[in-house]
């Protein structure tokens, strides 16, 4: 491929990634309304979300042996067109079954891009792949940040099938674009990698089993801050004025988080990796503290600060993992970890949508956010158990910019 060509194939991914994520950031803006709509409750729909996660996470251990078989820039072009054509599904959903399985086969179909763009891009980009991966992955997120303001947008002119349908219609209109850019050709690997292989590497178990506990609380967050905010201010302003502070909280997370990355970076370069990784867990569960200990005195000051906080620490954590994981693991099984260490956080993780749905259910918000601390504080005892390294650049330079 040509320069030209590569740049081009980075900045098509980088739109990739972001909506990629962004078909799954619209329901929990609408949660209430699609419970309502469906006459069910955040707890089934918490269920189905959970279950449609780890198709996602799950997705992605076989995501890279499709690749290897039909080509990565086939498989991606395929993930993308197919997870935005599943969105029409919910335009004849007028039941929960037809919801659901709209929602399952949106989560099959996305769950094959992580592992196979992160391929396509070490072996396309070998001269600078810090670089590209660094670029695929802010591109992504800056791109995500202003998914909850556009949904939000949409869906209170028109209800909440059209965000899904407009980030649909923007994947297949990408994955069009890259299916028409000159050919790519890559090598393939000699060997196939075991996931038993990987897993037994010295120090990696312990970085798995935090990535869960990360996938625990993140998951849950995601799914059921909004909810949250709505909750909180719903006695105080009108539902559009509620909607708007959704969005722009949602937003703010994914802004700060944008931030975090870099001082994260910053962090396990000058202090090691290990000593970021406790740091930015120990804000994690400082911001959901701070959160539910403020928030009937002072909710708007509340939620803004975990907004800062939380976003900067999620999102800061990030660059010290990766560091640790691909420093822990052999260069020739890092393409099979990373997929592993996505599952486990996507995957085994989205358990904790219906935990938080369950406990919003029956209780409160309040009470599920307390769940969800928990889990966080079991990542941050976990964090004092990581494997060290003197060297905690390499890993967070490669990996730093990418998504959990």
């Amino acid at each position: 491929m040509t320069e030209k060509s590569r740049g081009l194939l980075l900045t098509l991914l980088g739109a990739a990634h972001s909506l990629n994520h962004s078909l799954f950031l619209v329901l929990p803006l609408f949660l209430i309304d699609v419970a309502t709509e469906f006459s069910s409750t955040k707890e089934t729909i918490g269920l189905i979300a959970a279950v449609t996660g780890f198709i996602y996470g799950a997705g992605s251990l076989v995501g890279g042996s499709l690749s290897d078989r039909v080509g990565e820039v086939k498989t991606i072009t395929l993930s993308l067109a197919l997870a935005g054509a599943s969105t029409l599904i919910f335009f004849v959903a007028r039941d929960l079954a037809v919801f659901s399985l709209g929602l399952l086969c949106m989560g099959a179909w996305a769950s094959l891009y992580h592992p196979t763009a992160n391929s396509v891009i070490s072996k396309v980009f070998e001269a600078n792949m810090a670089e590209a991966m660094g670029l695929h992955g802010t591109g992504g997120n800056v791109g995500y940040m202003f998914t909850p303001l556009i949904a939000v947008a949409m869906g209170s002119l028109w209800g909440w099938r059209y965000p899904l349908f407009f980030f649909g219609l923007l994947c297949i209109s990408v994955s069009i674009l890259i299916l028409k850019l000159p050919k790519v050709r890559v090598e393939r690997n000699q060997r196939r990698i075991r996931a038993v292989e990987v897993i037994g590497t010295p120090g990696l178990v312990t970085l798995l089993v935090y990535n869960v506990a990360v996938g625990l609380y993140f998951r849950g967050v995601e799914f059921i801050f909004p909810t949250f905010v709505q909750d909180s201010f719903s006695t105080f302003f009108e539902k559009e004025l509620v909607a708007t502070i959704k969005g722009v909280a949602v937003f703010g997370i994914l802004a700060s988080g944008i931030l975090g990355q870099w001082l994260g970076g910053r962090a396990s370069d000058s202090l090691g990796s290990k000593r970021a990784l406790i740091g930015t867990s120990a804000g994690v569960s400082l911001s959901m503290f701070l959160l539910l200990l403020l928030v009937y005195p002072q909710p708007m000051f509340a939620i803004a600060l975990f907004v800062l906080l939380y976003g900067l620490c999620f999102y800061g954590h990030q660059p010290a993992l990766n560091s640790l994981a691909g420093l822990t693991t052999p260069e020739a099984m890092r393409g099979t970890m990373f997929g592993i260490l996505f599952f486990f956080s996507f995957g085994l993780g989205s358990a904790s949508t219906f935990i938080a749905a369950f406990f919003a259910q029956r209780y409160s918000t309040e009470s599920a956010f307390l769940v969800l601390m928990l889990f966080s504080l079991f990542a941050l005892l976990l964090s004092f158990f990581a494997p060290s390294h003197e060297k905690g650049s390499k890993g967070s330079k490669k990996e730093g910019g990418e998504s959990p």
